[in-house]
């Protein structure tokens, strides 16, 4: 059942095999494996508490009966565990005292070895972002090829992990080389619209955004795009936001009708909970209408968003703005009338807002 991914019902006949182990008094090694078994559909079902709670008492047996090898995964499992909690100091006392008991054994396990250098690199990493411990993270990926080999799942996973924290450090160029050697992986394992392959393709894409390579990072913001599109289930929110990033990627780049395009769908996505990124999006359309010499279009735009902003708590400051971007369209249509009219509105809001 594990295997197969049905947890609740694995989660099931586990607490029963640990109970019967426990009362039957099994070797404390099957005891410790069944609930570290338990803790892995705990975990599957984010139930983290009770998968802490499961692999305390697991470490408990273990470290009671000197079953070396059992605490090491126990150690493991908990750190697996605090790393879902984002708890990364625990992480890294974890994954430094698995290295040290490991590295003291005759016949030290080269995997287990390689999972806990990464991981202790990414620990540390969350807690204190900075190049010092990139050193830690390349010295888990050579563990990695070492034992898995250079094309294994577990490899490119790391490959995967290491691009996405070069983009965050600003390494685009290490950046690209790790995002598409894991790109070209997934796709061709796992297929083009697997979840994975899309993420690292939009990884390759906000890298490539991000170096400057405007050109190159529409080109991948497009194909993750069309990947989404063609999932008929869709994450609406997540292909909006990303529909909207590309936008004003060619917003930037000068080309105002694939912008249209893309705004105006995720805009009707927005629409579902009409909220502040429904109201910015609305603006940025009336932005590209402006840009275009088309005014009447960009204060229908404009009105639209104000609209949704008068139903957003709190927002008398972003209405106002609104109304004051609308105004100086309408001066340039020579409607001052109206122009005046809406400064008035503005003023009022922010005399509201101030005496509040």
């Amino acid at each position: 059942m594990l295997a197969a991914r049905e947890y609740q019902e694995a989660e099931y006949y586990l607490v029963a095999a640990v109970t019967e182990a426990d009362r039957y008094s099994l070797s404390p090694a099957k005891r410790v494996r069944l609930r570290l078994q338990l803790a892995e559909a705990q975990r599957r079902l984010e139930k983290l508490e009770d998968a802490e709670q499961t692999i305390r008492k697991a470490t408990e047996i273990a470290a009671q009966s000197s079953d070396q090898s059992g605490y090491l995964m126990c150690l493991d499992g908990l750190a697996d565990v605090f790393m879902l909690q984002e708890n990364f100091s625990a992480v890294e006392k974890l994954s430094q005292e698995g290295i040290r008991i490991e590295s003291a054994l005759p016949h030290p396990d080269p995997l287990r070895m390689a999972r806990r250098v990464h991981r202790l690199g990414i620990a540390r990493y969350r807690t204190t972002p900075s190049d010092d411990v990139l050193p830690a993270l390349q010295k888990g990926l050579q563990l990695h090829e070492t034992a898995y080999g250079s094309n294994h799942p577990e490899t490119v996973r790391v490959v995967s992990e290491l691009g996405a924290i070069f983009r965050a450090q600003g390494r685009y160029e290490e950046a690209k080389l790790c995002l598409r050697r894991s790109l070209k992986f997934h796709q061709n394992v796992l297929g083009c619209d697997h979840p994975t392959s899309v993420q690292d393709l939009q990884q390759l894409a906000g890298a490539l955004e991000e170096s400057g390579d405007t050109q190159g990072a529409a080109a991948e913001y497009e194909k993750v795009i069309e990947l989404k599109q063609r999932d008929v289930g869709g994450e609406g929110e997540q292909l909006a936001e990303l529909e909207f990033s590309l936008a004003n990627l060619y917003i930037g780049w000068g080309n105002y009708p694939r912008a249209r395009e893309l705004l105006m769908e995720c805009i009707g996505t927005f629409k579902r909970q009409a909220g502040p990124r429904c109201a910015v999006a609305m603006e940025t359309l009336a932005q590209i209408e402006e840009l275009s010499g088309r005014f009447q279009e960009a204060v229908r735009e404009l009105d639209h968003a104000g609209k949704v902003w008068e139903k957003c708590p709190d927002r008398s400051a972003e209405l106002a703005a609104n109304l004051e971007y609308r105004a100086e369209l309408l001066d340039q249509l020579r409607k001052k009338t109206e122009a005046t009219w809406l400064r008035e509105q503005a003023a009022r809001l922010v005399s509201r807002a101030a005496g509040a």
